[in-house]
């Protein structure tokens, strides 16, 4: 299950206040302007209504609950057949849509609407497996872990390098560091933090989506291949993995439950990191962090940006 969306993805935000009964749009995504004919700016704090067809228009005035507990725009949207939007032109247009809950705040709720174009879609569909087979060509897994190692890894990247220069793909890597490693490793030994670490990449794998690559670097950390996924969505799916992880005790021997965090750098594939060091870059920032670290989470390219002005 992905926890973000893709970088061809057009994304439309919205708030819903129970309070003042009313659901408006907040921001929309450089993709979405374009597909919609409208600059982010006119949408700002209008009414969803004004980019949804009457017939969508009217479920929402009749269903949607501005009561906790009720339901929500994002529910009834979510149960729309063939969704549809108006753009600035007037002419509606079908897209697959995909409704992520952002965040609740007192009387406001934020979900971002996640419209994927079907020929658009299909399209990068057909691309993700040629890159996914060209993957399995050089896949060599670590011994310990039985997960894809680092030199998989690193060849993975090389290829998404190359694809996202050739196209419209983006795509992030992340490497997740156990915390207190050190301290685990004296108590429990190298057997069971090599489990801790096939849990922390199992809990990875199970919360993205088939075409990611979860491996391992090393002896204490994971690292994660996030296909078509921008900088923003990447650090989405991070938060999100780390939330995973805290949630899901690792389970000791004895069915005593032990609590495991993460500490995370990611960064942009083709960006200001050189694609040939960017898995050493990312371990080079958990290692600045100290081994005092705990659930900390750092982008890699801002971080590099930092260090140069």
């Amino acid at each position: 299950m992905m926890l973000g969306y893709r970088s061809n993805d057009a994304v439309i935000t919205i708030c819903q206040n129970n309070g003042s009964k009313s659901i408006e749009i907040s921001d929309i995504n450089d993709i979405a302007e374009e597909m919609l004919g409208y600059k982010n700016a006119e949408l700002a704090k209008k009414p969803l209504h004004q980019l949804l067809p009457p017939r969508i228009g009217e479920l929402l005035s009749e269903y949607v609950e501005f009561e906790d507990d009720a339901n929500d725009v994002g529910s009834v949207l979510s149960k729309v057949q063939s969704f549809s939007v108006v753009g600035k032109d007037g002419k509606e247009n079908g897209y697959r849509l995909k409704v992520v809950r952002a965040e609740a705040v007192n009387n406001t709720i934020v979900f971002k609407l996640v419209l994927q174009d079907r020929a658009g879609l299909r399209k990068n569909e057909a691309l993700r497996k040629i890159i996914q087979d060209n993957f399995k060509g050089h896949e060599s897994l670590d011994p310990a872990t039985g997960l894809p190692d680092k030199y998989s890894l690193a060849k993975d990247i090389e290829l998404m390098g190359y694809y996202n220069s050739k196209s419209e793909l983006r795509s992030c890597f992340a490497l997740l560091q156990v915390d207190y490693y050190d301290d685990l490793f004296s108590q429990y030994g190298r057997a069971i933090c090599q489990e801790m670490i096939k849990h922390i990449a199992a809990i990875s794998d199970h919360n993205l989506r088939p075409d990611d690559v979860v491996g391992s670097v090393g002896h204490k950390r994971v690292g994660v291949l996030l296909l078509d996924t921008t900088p923003e969505s990447a650090r989405m799916v991070c938060n999100r993995l780390r939330w995973q992880i805290a949630a899901n005790p690792f389970l000791l021997a004895d069915k005593t439950t032990l609590g495991l965090s993460v500490s995370t750098a990611f960064s942009r594939i083709g960006g200001r990191v050189s694609d040939r060091n960017l898995i050493d870059d990312c371990s080079a920032a958990l290692d600045a962090l100290g081994k005092s670290a705990a659930n900390a989470l750092l982008e890699v390219e801002e971080a590099d940006k930092r260090k140069s002005n």
